[in-house]
């Protein structure tokens, strides 16, 4: 009767300790949040905030004209920072340069547009930022028009240009996946 309530009690605990990390299997790339010397110190208070399940999503919505400014002040030095300490092995693992870097080509298009978007997630348990996976926009505009604009991953961020050329509220929903299924948000956002 022993030996019985003793293998029970072990098939259960083995039982629990399976549902307990039953977590997806998908290995993200992330890197600890640096509040001090990342860009969005610079970039001030989002957009829109949210939290979904362990995400913390932040999003900037600029126009272009401050994002170029930003890129000629403390933002691109940031950012020209970051890529140097990467390049010289200040980051263990595996870094290619499409995942911190953009081509002159990738560059031009990330300065075209009326507006620029910068998407930033953290996973609120482990503290660290979202450096790879998916994520698309998915704009309507004041006029019901709708485009949808796929996030390119920019350091440990993800951005893109938009063209944000008619004057009202546009409805935002972004979708992004990192190894744990997709998750949405939404948001408005008004143009004057």
């Amino acid at each position: 009767m022993k030996t019985l309530n003793v293998l029970l009690t072990m098939v259960l605990i083995i039982i629990l300790t399976v549902f307990m990390h039953g977590q997806t299997n998908e290995n993200l790339k992330s890197k600890t949040v640096n509040n001090g010397n990342d860009i969005s110190s610079v970039l001030g208070k989002p957009t829109y905030e949210s939290t979904i399940d362990t995400l913390n999503t932040r999003v900037w919505v600029l126009t272009q004209a401050r994002h170029k400014k930003l890129m000629k002040g403390e933002m691109g030095r940031i950012m020209n920072s970051q890529m140097k300490s990467i390049h010289e092995g200040g980051m263990t693992g595996v870094v290619n340069d499409s995942s911190v870097g953009m081509d002159i080509a990738t560059n031009k298009e990330m300065m075209e547009g009326t507006y620029f978007i910068l998407l930033d997630v953290v996973n609120t348990i482990s503290g660290k930022e979202i450096a790879s996976g998916n994520a698309k926009v998915q704009i309507v505009y004041p006029s019901k028009n709708n485009l949808a604009v796929d996030l390119k991953i920019m350091m440990n961020y993800f951005a893109s240009a938009l063209a944000l050329n008619e004057r009202g509220k546009y409805l935002f929903t972004i979708n992004f996946d990192f190894g744990g299924g997709y998750k949405t948000t939404q948001f408005q956002y008004a143009v004057r």
